[in-house]
């Protein structure tokens, strides 16, 4: 048997520059027929129920690519707004009570417009598709000789251009291709365009892990210098990477003060003791976290991720904050959670342990990555 080793080697491919979804939903007032409209009035007034359908007509989807213009945003070079323009025809039927109107099936052309910045250097070439049309008719606003098509539109919107890739592959032919060598002029390699690395594709991550805490807790609250150690009921989530994707990341925390003698609460000693010190804390943008080795094992054991959201006192205003938030998966009972906010007048301090905190559950694992 011939060997047939994976090694190295160079394919032309369509790659992918940027590659987004859209969804358009709205309601287009249509005109009906002159003769179709006259069958409408003439079987309402005999006390017949009118009825009808509208369904894409199969074959009419397009897309135009329209423009496109600078999106001027400095970290991203190649973006563009760029105009696009898409069509299907509806077919539209009318029904006295549930059998088609005579002169009452006929088609219309709906369009939607959208603009959406992507990333398009030049070099690159738009492919753009409708993959989904649903359409109802909206006969409660019937105006005059006006009908109402509620339609939703799914497009598939990719920037193209076609590359060569080393790739780590095996010959599928029965023998390898033999090359001819030429002597002379060698011709430079052909540029490509410039690929958008901050846009797309979104790197996944290289460890995920999750926190989940509800009951009592002492914590630390200060708002404007005021405050301090507070016990009461603190709910507390926490996912970092979901499923290996940064976008799979949120933080949510409810504390309420406890103002009664139980659970303890703050100490009267305390500067600001008196005041309340609930709260409750959105994450709305996360970094890519940093991860944390065993040497021993090799194996992901916490992580570290940082970020910005929003911070709201009670009875105050919401503001601005960043957040840091460590997680460390070490079973059995010695799982850690610490997550420490600060806002502009609004800083709070959570150190979660398995020990201390029961019901705390943390886990931190990593992520597959392509091998090196």
């Amino acid at each position: 048997m011939v060997p047939n080793p994976i090694g190295p080697e160079c394919i032309r491919v369509t790659k992918v520059y940027d590659w987004v979804v859209l969804t358009n939903r709205d309601r287009n007032k249509i005109q009906i027929p002159e003769e179709c409209f006259a069958a409408i009035e003439d079987a309402r007034h005999d006390g017949n129920t009118i009825t009808a359908t509208c369904s894409e007509v199969v074959g009419t989807r397009s897309c135009d690519f329209i423009g496109a213009t600078p999106a001027n945003i400095p970290s991203v070079p190649g973006a563009q707004i760029v105009s696009l323009a898409f069509h299907v025809h509806i077919r539209v039927v009318f029904f006295c009570n549930g059998a088609p109107l005579p002169g009452c099936n006929f088609v219309v052309p709906v369009s939607f417009m959208d603009e959406v910045i992507l990333c398009f250097p030049e070099g690159t070439e738009i492919n753009c598709n409708i993959f989904d049309v649903q359409c109802t008719v909206v006969l409660n606003q019937m105006l005059g000789d006006m009908v109402v098509l509620d339609v939703t539109m799914c497009k598939d919107v990719q920037v193209e251009a076609e590359v060569k890739l080393e790739v780590e592959a095996k010959f599928c032919g029965p023998r390898p291709v033999i090359p001819i060598e030429e002597d002379g002029f060698v011709c430079p390699t052909p540029p490509f365009p410039q690929q958008c690395p901050t846009f797309f594709p979104t790197l996944n991550c290289d460890c995920q892990g999750s926190a989940e805490f509800d009951g009592v807790a002492s914590i630390i609250v200060l708002e404007d210098g005021l405050g301090g150690p507070t016990t009461g009921n603190l709910d507390f989530t926490a996912l970092v990477c979901d499923r290996c994707n940064l976008a799979g990341s949120r933080i949510q925390v409810t504390y309420i003060d406890t103002l009664g003698p139980t659970p303890t609460p703050t100490p009267t000693g305390t500067p600001g003791a008196d005041i309340e010190q609930s709260f409750t804390f959105t994450a709305n943008d996360f970094a890519q976290p940093t991860c944390v080795t065993d040497p021993a094992t090799g194996l992901v054991t916490g992580l570290t991720a940082t970020g910005t959201g929003v911070i709201t006192p009670a009875g105050g205003v919401p503001e601005n904050a960043t957040f840091t938030l460590t997680l460390t998966d070490a079973d059995p009972l010695s799982d850690a959670a610490t997550l420490v906010i600060t806002g502009a007048t609004t800083s709070v301090t959570i150190v979660l342990t398995e020990g201390g905190n029961p019901g705390l559950e943390v886990e931190v694992g990593d992520c597959d990555r392509f091998p090196v």
